[in-house]
């Protein structure tokens, strides 16, 4: 099989980007671009001629200045979306510079082995179609310090050369380029200083990944380049960018593959004993961790969160007062010397490692790799009938759990596979065998023939390399051959990055973390537009439909929908920007500023005596005494706890597909969901203890609740949460019990009257102005309801005279202190005699007027409301109490209802 060689017109325009920004140059030749014996590239054309060929180009493809960061340097920026042939590119424009301007030596620096290994396979790939469209081939070759006469060669030929090299190759002073003293030196040099001497035109792929540090420019400036060129899809550094192909532009115009992402994510998971080793800190103090574990709040609530900072003998059951972590007492926290990894070791033998999560993740990854088999099962139906091979990528998050005495990951998939297998292929069972040569693996090995997941070891060892990608096209058709039966390949970070194949259609990130791997990097290994047996690439037309489509690569993550699309959406924008990028962004972190206001009494004296009445009649203090119906309780309790309906520890599973990738955010079309239950793992519960810790109930009243549970698999799906929701129950019907028995008695005291001049530091939203009615000519106001319901009161010519009330008037309850809102004064003159008469109100200010509103109010606040009618029936008649109320108009409508009956009273 041959790999059919296309003119794609934005792969011709990316490389006469490059070639003319050298229009006008000189043909290098034999005459004049060789000295003493090396054969160099000679620029014939000033900065000034370079510099307005570049202004010219960009100019050509709609690149504004800014964007490409015009500079003097001689670096030109290729910008391409990761599967739109960034190689290919690079490798036409060799062979176009030196048709054109007789450049002949290149070199290709890469940063990893992988990377090497994929352009080597490219050049190799189209070597001999492009001999035939240009009459020549290039000598290419892969950098090996032990062939030193290859290099020998790329300095003197005068026949284009590529030579081909990573920059640990000859980043550092002790290595072989860059020694000083050998007796195989080139003309008494250094070999870096003779390669220096031809000026190598350099090609940077993927420059970010090292290639701008500080030691690596000094390294590269001595290969002397004529001119750097770089190429990525994600560029840190950007210089004279001549050309630019975005994700927007590729995914519009069907330049690669549509995504659909099929999230497996659970729900209901409070039941779970996950664990996150969250952060790390080792200082002058003992080294220390925070843990991201479930949390139960005073409110009972069950939320995933951090801890404090943890270390040694700390017991996490303790510091998230969740019973289900007793057993997790901190054994060790440590840094590993081998993987420079940090993990956590408890006293139960639970180890947790870094950016790694501790629970039920296995029923996660079954999921997962059941719906990548499903996939995988019905697009190579479809596929096959027009000579497509599908196969499948699954990032995993460790060897061990691939190749081990217990691959977990392995079997998880060998079950799925002969579970699903008979579906497709009519009821036959599949073999042992054929499974076993359907797996295709690549991960590291030591030397010892030990496989490993060290990163370090998998970027030197080129033997794991060599095996993917000499047998890349193997990979792309059916036979005999090992390659040819593979359809699954599995891997950690081994083709993370520097590997792809046009036929992946299916991409699996099964981890314990959310994927460390970039999102544009994970599904780049399968953007590419496909390819058939005969090596050419199939299209789909631009409006084809969905279930038509042949270019769709299923992505499925180990995280939310929500989560994977924003990260990948961040990582666009990071490189691309937006059209509103940076609006409403900027922040000071000064806070707003403050002034200092000073509040004023009202100097109205008929205001001030009317005050002085009513507080009179509101600052007498109160009492309570509480008597509780046990029984009643007990009994209400128990049928409450029987009403518990506890929702399924459950994945959902549903697929969104990517319709268009815009500057403004990513559109997409939901495409189905489903949901599948799971089995929680947990530690053994008291639940007596647990509701009487959260209730305040004794043992023995808890007991008797308990022991009238009849509805236990409810409780036995998920215990935090049923707890939780058992407290709450409970607790509302002890506040009712309560409420019931509760009664207020005055006492001989009375509130202080401390109503002086005085000053804040508050900003202008902190306060209202109240000049007219206010017992003061401003009014302190927690939120926009009291202040509208301030400036409305100020206004009302019923009103005599009124304040926000001080803190220090506090009504005693049950479940605490309740500071009510507004005092008000009013006033109403009868027609009949003519007597003015005064009432007093009290007012407690919500965003609703409906004390049912569950969603605007919560529990402790209505059970406070009710004890302080209470309290305020006890003070008698002249004070009414309102609560609650969201706006003036309709506590001015209650008051006059009171008025009115206080008024035919009297």
């Amino acid at each position: 099989m041959e790999i059919k060689l296309e003119e794609l017109e934005y792969q011709q325009a990316a490389i006469k980007s490059v070639v003319n920004v050298f229009d006008g140059n000189n043909k290098n030749t034999f005459d004049n671009a060789c000295f003493e014996g090396i054969r160099s590239n000679v620029c014939s054309l000033s900065k000034e001629q370079l510099a307005e060929n570049i202004k010219s180009v960009i100019i050509g493809n709609g690149i504004d200045e800014e964007t490409a960061k015009l500079n003097e340097l001689q670096e030109l920026t290729i910008e391409m979306e990761t599967g739109t042939g960034k190689t290919l590119v690079y490798i036409k424009t060799i062979y176009e510079l030196f048709k054109h301007y007789g450049f002949t030596k290149f070199i290709i620096l890469v940063p990893s082995v992988a990377i090497r290994q994929g352009v080597l396979s490219t050049i190799s790939t189209f070597e001999k179609q492009l001999e035939e469209i240009y009459g020549f081939s290039p000598k290419s070759f892969e950098y090996n310090s032990k062939k030193l006469n290859k290099v020998t060669n790329f300095i003197e030929e005068q026949h284009p050369q590529i030579m081909v090299m990573t920059l640990a190759s000859f980043n550092s002073e002790d290595k072989i380029l860059n020694q000083a003293k050998r007796e195989d030196l080139f003309a008494n040099i250094p070999f870096i200083e003779a390669i220096g001497r031809t000026n190598p035109v350099i090609i940077m792929d993927e420059p970010q990944e090292g290639m701008d540090t500080e030691n690596s420019v000094n390294q590269i400036a001595k290969l002397n380049p004529l001119f750097k060129l770089r190429y990525s899809a994600t560029h840190k550094v950007s210089v004279n960018k001549v050309y630019r192909l975005t994700p927007y532009d590729s995914y519009k115009e069907g330049l690669v593959k549509k995504i659909e992402v099929l999230t497996v994510t659970e729900k209901n998971d409070e039941a779970t004993l996950k664990l996150e080793l969250s952060e790390t800190k080792n200082g002058k103090n003992p080294i220390q961790a925070k843990i991201k574990a479930w949390h139960q709040l005073a409110s009972g609530k069950i939320e995933f969160k951090d801890t404090k900072w943890l270390k040694d003998g700390d017991n996490l059951g303790e510091v998230t007062n969740n019973p289900s972590y007793l057993k997790y007492k901190i054994e060790r926290i440590n840094k590993s010397l081998r993987t420079g990894k940090w993990s956590v070791s408890f006293t139960n033998g639970t180890e947790i490692l870094e950016k790694q999560t501790s629970g039920n993740i296995q029923s996660v990854w079954a999921l997962q790799l059941e719906w990548l088999i499903l996939r995988h099962f019905t697009k190579k139906q479809k596929l096959s009938e027009q000579g497509i091979k599908c196969l499948s990528l699954i990032f995993i998050d460790k060897v061990a759990n691939y190749v081990s005495d217990d691959p977990i990951i392995k079997n998880l998939f060998i079950e799925k596979y002969k579970t699903l297998y008979p579906e497709f292929h009519d009821g036959k069972e599949p073999t042992a065998e054929h499974i076993d040569a359907i797996q295709g693996f690549y991960f590291a090995q030591t030397g010892k023939g030990e496989f490993t997941d060290n990163e370090n070891s998998m970027r030197k060892n080129s033997e794991v390399f060599d095996a993917i990608l000499r047998d890349k096209k193997e990979l792309l058709t059916y036979g005999d051959s090992v390659a040819n039966r593979i359809e699954f390949i599995f891997s950690h970070s081994a083709l993370g990055v520097g590997w792809d194949n046009p036929n992946i259609f299916n991409i699996a990130t099964l981890s314990n973390s959310y994927s460390e791997i970039k999102k544009r990097q994970e599904i780049g290994r399968g953007l590419r537009i496909c390819v058939n047996s005969e090596g050419q690439r199939v299209y789909d037309k631009l409006n084809v439909a969905d279930d038509e489509r042949i270019n769709q690569l299923t992505v499925i993550p180990n995280e939310t929908y929500e989560t994977f699309v924003t990260q990948y959406q961040e990582e666009i924008k990071e490189v691309y920007g937006t059209s509103k990028a940076g609006a409403g962004m900027t922040h000071t972190h000064k806070g707003k500023p403050q002034n200092e206001v000073h509040f004023k009494r009202n100097p109205n004296d008929e205001l001030n005596k009317a005050f002085k009445r009513f507080w009179n009649a509101l600052a007498k203090k109160t009492n309570y005494t509480v008597s509780f119906d046990e029984e009643a309780l007990i009994e209400r309790s128990k049928e409450a706890l029987n009403n518990i309906d506890i929702a399924d520890y459950e994945a959902e599973v549903s697929s969104r597909s990517i319709g268009t990738i815009t500057e403004e955010g990513i559109e997409d079309e939901f495409g189905g969901k489903e949901s599948y239950k799971l089995k929680a793992y947990f530690s053994a519960l008291d639940l007596v203890e647990e509701l009487s810790e959260n209730t305040g109930l004794s043992y023995l009243t808890t007991f008797k609740i308990v022991d009238g549970i009849t509805n236990h698999d409810h409780l036995a799906k998920n215990p935090p949460q049923y707890i939780h929701q058992a407290s709450s129950l409970i607790k509302n019907i002890e506040l009712e019990e309560m409420l019931r028995g509760l009664d207020y008695h005055l006492t001989d005291e009375t509130f202080p009257f401390e109503f002086n001049d005085f000053v804040k530091q508050v900003d202008n939203s902190g306060y209202t102005d109240t000049p007219k009615r206010g017992i003061w000519d401003k009014m302190l106001v927690d939120s926009h309801v009291e202040h509208q319901f301030a400036l409305a009161t100020d206004l009302d010519d019923e009103v005599v005279c009124f304040l926000k009330l001080p803190s220090y008037y506090k009504i005693q309850t049950p479940i605490g202190e309740y500071e009510p809102d507004f005092g008000i004064v009013m006033k109403r003159k009868s027609l009949r005699n003519g007597k003015e008469s005064e009432f007093y109100f009290v007012i407690e200010t919500k965003g609703t007027n409906d004390i049912n509103n569950k969603k605007a109010l919560k529990e402790s606040e209505v059970y406070k409301i009710k004890c302080a009618v209470k309290h305020f029936a006890t003070l008698g008649v002249e004070v009414q109490y309102k609560a609650p109320v969201k706006d003036y108009q309709y506590f001015k409508t209650e008051a006059q209802k009171d008025i009115n009956a206080l008024i035919e009273e009297a």
